[in-house]
């Protein structure tokens, strides 16, 4: 019994030497207010530029003390609108989270979420008040649920070490219990055999109780050391790694926005109708469109586009009759988006071989197109006006006769365009254009075209496309079938509804007609 008690009052005193040395360290090691930075960032930035000492200091703790969950919180100033800075909060939150991960910290530990403007520091829109609100908010949980840190980096790592100095206090009420069983033990001195040995037993959760003690003591150590400064190196290290993060996701956000769109196809088929021209028609092209400009906010996409298309149409002659004609068809103009409306603007030139007359010529006009983009496609209306109306392509001498004088000329139209989608593999195209004929006894049928098409990949197509009329328009009508493939990253009509940048714009093809003089 009497060793029992001396080792109680050893352990008492051991103990009571152990929380002075304790909190006799805490008060020289003691992080002041001033001596932690904060986590603030500069302005439309997610780039760590502070607060490294603390933040490894944090992700120190995480990674000893792994039941132990840590909430990012990331914050805006008022300026810009809460999309954009519900975003870019989020971003500040993440940066922090990549750090803490990165110095030992797990993934399963951290929450992030941005609360954009909504919970600013300081009301005030001065610079010094709009920096304060340009902040991380930090709150640790204990295993219990309970919040030992809310609020700047320094408020979390203060309170994380006062949280450590709550559970030593617990020490000291079961030291109190063990003096209580010392006085309980000293009036059982003259008891049974059974008494000493259930003091035995208690000696012995003692010596336990001691052990933890001393590895309590050792981890609080640990909680209220100082991290050593970053050097230079690792400063410039971080920084370049966040600088470098924030460009590739600009260098991606900004490709987004402005998508280009690029197609190439071939096309071949049979000639039908009185009015045909060869047997056999075929059609290389190629288009683009690059847009440019952003809309009102860098986020929006851009609102405007320049398209280039190129189209060889060939019709190889037939055997008894030399009427084979070539078309080299360019064209060039701008697109703008406003919401759901496209208006376009284009010059298109077209490089006319007739085989009949072995001669060429240039034609040109200009177009205007207005289109309504929908939910699985879109319709239009379209315009096309000469400005390069008449070219000779030959001229016969007969003696004793005014020469005669074989003049291609350029027929003014007007019609619409369809788009849409059946499915989101197969695409249906259709267009019809009202034509100005000087021939009076030419037919007057409008020119058209239907386009069934079949998605085999997002970069390949195979189509059939019948039409009527397609450039040279003879006295009666002509119609041609072909069958052909395209290659590219051309938008499917299936997915108009959900791009709000700008699409491609079908351009009408060049129609003329064959007139003498």
């Amino acid at each position: 019994m009497k060793r029992l008690l001396h080792l109680m009052a050893a352990t008492s005193a051991a103990h009571a030497l152990f929380l002075s040395a304790l909190f006799a360290q805490s008060a020289d090691t003691r992080a002041k207010a001033t001596d932690w930075e904060e986590i603030n960032f500069e302005f439309n930035q997610a780039v760590l530029v502070d607060g490294f000492p603390g933040m490894l200091r944090l992700a120190e703790l995480l990674k000893q003390h792994a039941d132990y969950k840590v909430s990012l919180v990331g914050n805006s100033d008022q300026i810009g609108g809460p999309r954009v800075n519900d975003a870019l909060s989020l971003k500040r939150a993440e940066a922090v989270s990549r750090f803490l991960q990165h110095y030992g910290a797990t993934a399963g530990q951290i929450q992030v979420r941005g609360d954009g403007k909504r919970n600013p520091e300081a009301p005030g829109r001065d610079p010094n008040s709009r920096f304060m609100n340009r902040r991380v908010l930090i709150t640790v949980t204990a295993p219990d649920g309970s919040n030992i840190g809310d609020g700047s980096l320094t408020a979390a790592v203060n309170d994380f070490e006062k949280y450590a100095r709550t559970q030593l206090s617990k020490l000291d009420n079961i030291l109190t219990q063990l003096q209580d069983l010392e006085s309980q033990v000293r009036a059982l001195k003259a008891d049974t055999a059974g008494i000493k040995q259930d003091t035995a037993q208690v000696a012995q959760d003692t010596t336990q109780i001691k052990q933890d003690t001393g590895a309590i003591h050792t981890d609080t150590q640990d909680l209220v050391k100082r991290p050593s400064p970053l050097t230079a190196e690792q400063t410039t290290e971080i920084a370049r790694a966040e600088a470098q993060k924030a460009a590739d996701d600009a260098l991606r956000e900004a490709a987004l926005r402005n998508q280009k769109y690029g197609l190439v196809g071939v096309a071949a088929g049979p000639t039908f109708g009185g009015g045909r021209t060869g047997v056999l028609s075929a059609d290389l092209y190629g288009r683009a469109l690059i847009p440019f400009a952003n809309g009102k906010t860098p986020d929006q996409p851009g609102t405007h586009a320049l398209q280039v298309d190129g189209d060889w149409t060939h019709a190889r002659k037939r055997s008894a009759r030399p009427d084979g004609i070539t078309d080299g068809i360019f064209d060039i103009g701008l697109v703008n988006r406003f919401g759901r409306v496209q208006m376009g603007a284009f010059a298109q030139f077209d490089y006319v071989t007739l085989n009949s007359y072995q001669g060429s010529a240039l034609l040109g006009s200009g177009i205007l197109t207005l289109d309504y983009v929908f939910r699985g496609g879109s319709f239009g209306v379209f315009g096309a006006k000469g400005f390069r109306e008449y070219a000779n392509v030959g001229t016969s001498y007969l003696p004793g006769v005014q020469p005669t004088q074989a003049l291609l000329r350029y027929e003014d139209q007007l019609g619409f365009h369809s788009i849409g989608a059946i499915g989101s593999r197969v695409f249906v195209e259709s267009a019809a254009a009202f034509k100005r004929r000087y021939n009076p006894a030419s037919s007057r049928s409008p020119s058209s075209f239907l386009k069934v098409g079949f998605a085999l990949t997002d970069s390949i197509a195979l189509y059939v496309q019948g039409d009527q009329n397609p450039t040279f328009q003879n006295i009666s009508s002509g119609q041609r079938v072909v069958f052909g493939i395209q290659f590219g990253n051309w938008p499917r009509p299936s997915q108009y509804g959900q791009n709000p940048g700008v699409l491609p714009v079908d351009v009408p093809r060049p129609h003329y007609e064959l007139l003498v003089r």
